[in-house]
């Protein structure tokens, strides 16, 4: 037992201990061995270090891939937009250069734009011209280069526009003339008179280009013709049913119509 009453159980064990270690040396042989591992090591070349992440992009690259979001059908219809109001602008000598206009001053110039606008043959705007020109508007706006943080559809400070807007709609529903006109679809007769004729013909490039074609909408053509100038045959896969029959499909997701969720400010 040690005269120290403080020193618990465990301290006692600690200091009953053999502690004469000694230090651990190393002979000729072990100095050369080791020798010999260092210059190897040194003689081997550094690998560079693999960036994890790509360079900084440039603030081109950067708004290219925000562009990108949209369709190259929505991309026209924004420029459509941009260019009636622009049109608007000029035409009652006011600044073309909205971009950086302040809100309410953008305001004042919507409200009366939306209600002077027709179309070139002196008639209304569907309702969903109205809605897609406002629409057109607003994307320009939020793009690259300028990036505003703001909505024409949803912010106070574009109220009173937007009542012109809501006004222009419910007159166009009250008179009736809230009617989508959809293409009539190919029918049966005109169907037959196409395999029958040589449109389909297999014997030259330009009638199997419109065989394909034909085949491509038929079956796959929920967007129109959206994205057929960037098919590929890797754009379509060979599968098998659960009774052995074969059938082919898109191998990739199409993207929806119009709606992005972030995109609806």
């Amino acid at each position: 037992m040690f005269d120290n009453e403080k020193l618990s159980q465990s301290d006692e064990e600690m200091l009953e201990l053999d502690f004469d270690l000694e230090v651990p040396t190393h002979n000729d042989e072990d100095l050369d061995e080791l020798n010999k591992i260092l210059e190897v090591e040194e003689s081997v070349p550094l690998e560079p270090i693999k960036m994890r992440f790509i360079p900084v992009p440039s603030q081109q690259k950067i708004d290219t891939i925000a562009m990108a979001r949209t369709e190259q059908t929505t991309n026209r219809q924004t420029t459509w937009g941009v260019k009636l109001f622009r049109g608007w602008l000029k035409e009652n000598n006011l600044q073309t250069d909205f971009e950086m206009t302040d809100v309410s001053t953008l305001n004042e110039r919507l409200k009366i734009f939306y209600a002077s606008l027709q179309t070139k043959n002196g008639e209304e705007y569907s309702k969903s011209a109205l809605i897609g020109i406002r629409a057109a508007l607003s994307r320009h706006l939020t793009s690259p280069p300028y990036n505003r943080e703001i909505s024409l559809m949803k912010d106070r400070e574009f109220m009173t526009s937007n009542h012109v807007m809501l006004g222009l709609v419910k007159i166009i529903k009250r008179e009736g003339r809230d009617v989508t006109i959809h293409k009539k679809a190919v029918s049966k007769g005109d169907i037959e008179k196409l395999y029958s004729s040589e449109v389909f013909n297999l014997d030259s490039p330009e009638t199997l280009q419109n065989k394909v074609f034909w085949h491509i909408m038929l079956n796959f053509g929920r967007r129109g013709q959206e994205g057929l100038h960037s098919l590929k045959k890797s754009s379509y896969a060979k599968f098998t049913d659960d009774v052995g029959r074969s059938f082919y499909k898109m191998t990739y997701n199409e993207s929806n119509k119009t709606q992005h969720g972030i995109d609806n400010r």
